[in-house]
């Protein structure tokens, strides 16, 4: 399947035309922001900004940061710019502490995230020929009802298959067809590895050829293995619920960043620390701002998420919307292992080059005395004797080594042994703050 474009016009447009529908744009939230929502005029006024201030698009920088807190502190209508009454659906985080954190759509609101996560489906080789399964549960969590919005526009015919039911998942894809899958990566090779055990071939007796799946980072290794699995082209997704849910930004078929749709979106990178922007091509946080968001506008808001903006003007694929690397990591879910700095998604690409290794993995992170330890534990494709187990560990610290400068170590366990609780992969167990008690 190779991609199309849901909006033309719009997904071609001039970079000029563009930066001037986002000045537009912005400063009509800003405004909006100000006189409708008390929390945003508090801010600004402590910082000595008017909405008439914002007369460029730089001038964003004048404006406070807002993180996840703040949400937290004004739940559940403190952010609505709009009465309730005009607010026609609502969503909430899923896997927080504390309050979760709420997020409100209009009717119009709900048409923008259905236009693009149109475009990034499209993008991804969704067309109204498909058969568009949805295995993500339909709820609270924003995932599957923008899948479901945007697959609507396109014109696929849509299976809401929801989460669960692993097996009957299989049995869904076999029966009706299905030719594109949407989730996250981690239960989609659950859903290979099921199928095998059913005796179906997911890349030969299954007819899934494309794929969209966000919610988890994965590498380019990965993608590699579920598309070998399955015989698919799988493209990557980036959203958070603040935004909208998914559809902010998708890979085209170059598989070389994220295009992220600046129409709706204003993207900043900045240094996580002082908060000032970094330059293109240098890592950094990435910070939003939504433009058209009417139910509860969100100004620069801190995702955590850290990433590379790449200085390119129009990708060869024909979009001139800015793009943006892979998830790198987070700001809040780096390890630090004896003062070493290690991300999840590090220890993933290492396990990634070796086809004896699964795809399910943990990482535990514990004290032994006052010295950290961290064990990575792999399952094996299939079951293997232990002189080749301890062969796969000891190639598996030595990648890791290679690419984190530290070398935990790694016990090969047999298939099924990680056990997996619901459709997303917790990844990382930290014990240390368990045993402070004990020293």
């Amino acid at each position: 399947m190779k991609d199309y474009m849901f909006n033309e016009k719009m997904e071609r447009m001039d970079r000029r035309k563009l930066r001037e529908i986002q000045l537009e744009r912005l400063k009509r939230s800003v405004h909006v922001s100000y006189e409708n929502i008390p929390y945003y005029r508090r801010k600004m006024k402590d910082v000595g900004v008017k909405p008439e201030d914002i007369k460029t698009l730089d001038d964003i920088r004048k404006l406070p940061f807002m993180e996840k807190k703040d949400l937290r502190k004004n739940y559940p209508f403190g952010l609505l710019a709009v009465p309730v009454e005009d607010v026609v659906e609502l969503h909430a985080s899923s896997g927080t502490t504390g309050k979760p954190t709420t997020v409100f759509y209009t009717l119009n609101d709900l048409d923008v995230w259905g236009e693009v996560m149109a475009r990034c489906l499209a993008m991804s080789g969704l067309t109204k020929k498909d058969i568009f399964q949805n295995p993500i549960p339909y709820g609270l969590f924003t995932g599957a009802f923008g899948f479901h919005y945007g697959a609507r526009k396109i014109g696929a015919l849509i299976v809401p298959s929801s989460g669960g039911e692993t097996e009957r998942q299989i049995t869904l894809m076999r029966d009706y067809g299905t030719t594109f899958m949407s989730g996250v990566i981690s239960y989609a090779l659950h859903l290979a590895k099921t199928a095998i055990n059913m005796g179906i071939d997911p890349s030969k007796d299954l007819k899934v050829r494309a794929g969209l799946f966000g919610a988890e980072t994965f590498t380019e290794g990965l993608r590699k293995r579920m598309n070998d699995l399955w015989d698919m082209d799988a493209h990557n997704v980036y959203g958070l619920s603040e935004m909208c849910g998914p559809g902010v930004s998708t890979d085209c078929d170059l598989h070389d960043g994220l295009h992220l749709w600046e129409d709706h979106f204003y993207l900043e990178c900045i240094d996580p620390q002082t908060g000032e922007p970094v330059e293109p091509e240098e890592k950094g946080e990435l910070v939003i701002s939504t433009l058209t968001k009417e139910a509860m506008p969100i100004l620069r808001y801190r995702t955590k998420d850290l990433a590379i903006v790449y200085d390119v003007k129009e990708c060869d694929c024909g979009r001139t919307h800015v793009k943006h690397s892979t998830i790198i990591g987070r700001t809040d879910d780096m390890i630090i292992v004896s003062g070493t700095n290690i991300f999840p998604s590090q220890i993933e690409e290492a396990l990634m080059r070796h086809q004896k290794g699964g795809v399910n993995y943990r990482i535990i992170v514990d004290k032994n005395g006052f010295l950290d330890v961290m064990t990575v534990e792999v399952e094996s494709l299939k079951a293997l004797p232990e002189d080749e187990k301890r062969k796969l560990a000891g190639y598996y610290e030595k990648e890791i080594k290679n690419i984190t400068g530290f070398r935990p170590r790694v016990k090969i366990v047999d298939p099924g042994t990680i056990k997996q609780e619901g459709i997303k992969a917790k990844r990382v167990l930290d014990l240390r703050k368990d045993r402070l008690g004990d020293m």
